[in-house]
């Protein structure tokens, strides 16, 4: 019998590969124009080999927030992207609490901090600002179990599009 585990990991690994590109573009674009400097952070992996081969890889601790940088004139930022399949919005349980953590230290040190959602059924991108992020958290942990309590509507996020050339213009978006 082969083993296909290899293609379900491949697509895991490389799920949201496509929405994150856009905003490395946009990124590129932002910073050619002098507007901000906005970096992809990468999270540090721990890789076990036997010989040449690479038999396991995890991460070796916890990573903050997938991109992190500064707004001109000196404001900091960071967000996350995420996608959805939900057609009702960004279900709670694709965040992880050391994200919601940082979110909310983040904002206390008073930087810009959200999270980025691709609704692939409607495929569109929206932005989701950090206190909504907070608020539907901890309505979500109050209430485990309850319906409707697991995801943020899409009423509540802000439509990001492309604009003056910058392929998706999520800085529009932002309260800056």
């Amino acid at each position: 019998m082969r083993d296909t585990s290899y293609k379900k990991n491949y697509k895991m690994a490389n799920k949201g590969k496509v929405f994150e590109e856009e905003i490395i573009k946009s990124n590129e674009g932002y910073k050619n124009r002098g507007i901000a400097l906005i970096q992809k952070i990468s999270t540090p992996w721990q890789v076990k080999r036997q010989g040449k081969k690479i038999v396991s890889a995890f991460p070796v601790q916890k990573s903050t927030l997938d991109f992190r940088g500064t707004v001109k004139p000196g404001l900091s930022i960071s967000f996350d992207c995420k996608e959805s399949e939900d057609e009702r919005g960004l279900p709670l349980a694709h965040i992880q609490e050391h994200q919601i953590e940082y979110i909310k230290n983040a904002l206390t040190m008073g930087e810009i901090s959200f999270i980025l959602c691709y609704m692939k059924k409607y495929d569109k991108r929206y932005l989701i600002p950090g206190g909504i992020v907070i608020d539907y958290w901890d309505r979500w942990k109050a209430n485990k179990g309850k319906r409707g309590f697991n995801y943020i509507p899409t009423e509540r996020m802000r439509e990001v599009k492309s604009r003056n050339g910058i392929v998706l213009d999520y800085l529009e978006g932002v309260a800056i």
